[in-house]
């Protein structure tokens, strides 16, 4: 059914609209002595096809070519008048189709591009109507050609101008929203102000038409008045009222003629003629300043997401004009140090003040790494000093974004990012990761990291092991707090008996480990002091007690052996220094050269040990670490 009725509509509407608008075309003809006035009929019927869509076309022709001949039957023009009719369909079906392929409805005629395709649509268009109809009336009535080919291109231009140019304004948005936004911005007086226009226009028609004087120029100044502030809506509707009008005055016979000898067809080709000249510059001058007012809009937006985007961020931008070395800073980058935008000196070498010493060397690498092209971009974590003297992370990053013509770098933009407080808790991570809860020393993986990486630079050091004395008694007898109030302070005194690059680190509940960079024989001297120190007494709240150290030493040289086996030796030469009685030290003696790196333990290490109630450690003691590490959470 649908299928059947679309024609059907299509066709009564090409026709009604078609022919309701040549009624009126004839009519303005006839008030006008038989010249050529005014001929809405092609106009209409291309605005009825825009909106039923340009497959209705056909149908909408078809029913516009069938009111033409019922026109022209009644007018008795036979064949000729259908032959009109037809060109008229031309025209309509070249603007239609020309139309939908550049999309100019959906342009608004915002650019100077749409403005320019539709006077050239209409032109074309036009032209080929009235090629079409002249030579019909040259057929026919034996007129001059190219007389009737100019009155009837002026009739068919002026006339689609006046039509078309209102529709395609306000085919954006709609017919009452693209009106209403030209006056949407401050309301009334926007409202007063079109309405001065539109009371200046009506009183110089009036004025001219009293005075006999036909200033038809005169118009393009308000014109241009409601093209720059009102943009191509208004002015397309304002400049199309105004022409319609002046044009029934001249066919009426109201509007001022200079040229009295000249005929009213002449008459009417002038006016129409100038009417188009002052109508068409408004018309660029509003498309352009939209287009140009579509382009601030669009930079305002994007530069507020950029804004809103760096204010959620966190992040300040910098641009940097390599070439006299001057800069930039937004306010989220002078809020990031803590400054007045007044009170740093925007260059580079603000960066160089305001950067800590120890990052500089690398900054400057980054960036000549940039410069010189060998990095897609600029990043860096470095420190700044902030107002208030304090040293605060941030990420420095950027970009080259211009270039001179030959091609070296003019011009960097980029960002600062606070990672203050990202850069705590990362090094609060790794020193989690990396050392013991309780006593801050390294813990077992650290270790074993150091011992592979001084291993792999071929130092000659020696690995410790500490394992306390009678510490059981301690925790049993006073509990784990007072343990762990000891543990720190054996901690505090193995950190006081080492070097700056020695390690210690704690393993296990009572167990310690140590990288300490000397020959053993210097080793064994820090060995007696320790177990001095750690046989000092510890008080509590109203308790003292005192607990002892065994400690195992292992030679490390020529990058071997490695920890495993490093381990196993110095356990093995403490399991010998607790089955002396403890409170002793012992080094462990390497294997011969092609055997296993162990002991060869004889029967009396071995009867020794099993009277201590130990064993010997062929792995870490892992279970005394991980039941400190429960206990202490």
């Amino acid at each position: 059914m649908q299928r059947f009725l679309s024609p059907v509509i299509s066709f009564a509407s090409g026709a009604l609209v078609y022919g309701i608008g040549a009624a009126i075309g004839l009519w303005l003809m006839l008030v006008a002595s038989n010249e050529a006035a005014f001929w809405p009929a092609n106009g209409v019927t291309v605005i009825l096809v825009l909106a039923l869509g340009v497959r209705q076309l056909p149908w909408v022709a078809m029913g516009g070519l069938a009111a033409g001949v019922v026109i022209q039957t009644v007018l008795g023009t036979g064949p000729m008048g259908i032959a009109i009719a037809a060109s008229d369909m031309v025209e309509v079906a070249v603007v239609v189709i020309l139309a939908r392929r550049l999309n100019l409805l959906a342009s608004g005629l915002e650019s100077v591009a749409s403005v320019a395709a539709l006077i050239a649509i209409l032109s074309l268009a036009t032209l080929l109507s009235a090629i079409g109809a002249a030579a019909t009336l040259v057929w026919f009535e034996g007129v001059v050609f190219s007389d009737s080919l100019a009155t009837l291109w002026r009739l068919n231009a002026a006339s689609a101008l006046i039509i078309l140019a209102p529709h395609f304004a306000m085919g954006k948005m709609g017919w009452v929203g693209t009106f209403r936004s030209a006056l949407r911005s401050g309301s009334t007086v926007r409202i007063l102000e079109y309405l001065a226009i539109v009371a200046i226009i009506a009183a110089s028609i009036v004025v001219m038409r009293h005075a006999n004087v036909s200033m038809v120029s005169f118009f393009t100044v308000p014109l241009l008045w409601c093209a720059i502030r009102f943009g191509p809506p208004a002015t397309a509707i304002t400049s199309s009222l105004l022409s319609l009008g002046i044009v029934q005055l001249v066919i009426i016979g109201e509007w001022p003629n200079t040229a009295i000898s000249r005929s009213l067809a002449w008459q009417l080709q002038r006016t129409e003629l100038a009417l188009s000249f002052i109508t068409i510059p408004p018309l660029f001058v509003a498309a352009a300043l939209a287009g140009l007012y579509a382009m601030t809009r669009a930079l305002k937006e994007s530069q507020e997401r950029l804004r809103y985007a760096l204010a959620g961020s966190g992040e300040g931008v910098w641009d940097w004009c390599i070439g006299d070395n001057s800069a930039y800073f937004s306010d989220g980058w002078y809020a990031i140090l803590g400054y007045e935008r007044d009170e740093l000196e925007e260059t580079a070498d603000t960066w160089d003040q305001l950067r800590h010493p120890d990052d500089a060397l690398e900054s400057k690498r980054r960036i000549r790494d940039h410069l010189e092209g060998r990095t897609p971009r600029y990043s860096i974590e470095q420190r700044l000093r902030h107002k208030d003297g304090r040293w605060i992370w941030v990420l420095d990053r950027g970009s080259v974004v211009e270039r001179d013509a030959k091609g070296r770098p003019y011009r960097a933009v980029g960002t600062i990012q606070d990672i203050t407080r990202r850069r705590a808790r990362q090094e609060e991570l790794d020193r989690r990761a990396h050392h013991d809860s309780l006593t801050g020393l390294s813990n077992r993986a650290a270790l074993g990291e150091s011992f592979r990486r001084w291993n792999e630079q071929a130092r000659s050091f020696c690995f410790v092991l500490i394992d306390l004395d009678h510490f059981k008694p301690i925790n049993d007898r006073f509990g784990h707090q007072f343990g762990d109030h000891a543990l720190l302070a054996i901690a505090d005194r193995i950190r006081a008996c080492l070097g700056k690059n020695d390690i210690a680190a704690r393993i296990g509940g009572d167990e310690f480990a140590l990288l300490i960079q000397a020959p053993p024989a210097e080793v064994e001297q820090t060995a007696r002091l320790l177990i001095e120190r750690i046989c000092e007494p510890i008080g509590f709240a109203d308790s003292v007690v005192t607990t002892g150290a065994s400690i195992g030493i292992a030679a490390v040289a020529n990058g071997g052996p490695d920890f495993a086996d490093a381990y196993r030796l110095a356990d093995i030469a403490l399991y010998d220094a607790k089955a002396s009685g403890g409170g002793a030290y012992r080094v462990a003696e390497a294997s011969p050269a092609g055997e296993n790196k162990t002991f060869a333990w004889d029967k009396t290490v071995l009867d020794l040990m099993a009277a201590a109630g130990e064993q010997p450690a062929d792995q870490p003691a892992r279970d005394r670490e991980d039941a400190t590490d429960e206990r202490h959470g």
